[in-house]
């Protein structure tokens, strides 16, 4: 992402770079499966992903609880 920040039409900035860029994602790598901090393990049908504190992991599940959902005002 090229970014140009400019000051009485002097740039400043011309470029910032974070990171390095990935330029390929490997289907074997790009698995949900490999991913640290996520367990898949009891995924059926219909799973979504829920944190749980208590194993500090994103975890499968089939039943949400202790979420609060606010779907705004229309």
């Amino acid at each position: 992402m090229a970014t140009t920040v400019s000051l009485r039409g002097k740039t400043k900035v011309k470029r910032v770079i974070v990171g390095r860029p990935i330029k390929r994602i490997l289907s074997t790598t790009g698995n949900i499966n490999n991913l640290g901090g996520v367990s898949t393990a009891g995924k059926v049908n219909g799973s979504l992903l829920a944190y749980n504190s208590s194993t500090g992991l994103w975890e499968a599940v089939s039943e949400i609880n202790n979420q609060e959902l606010n779907g705004g005002q229309y």
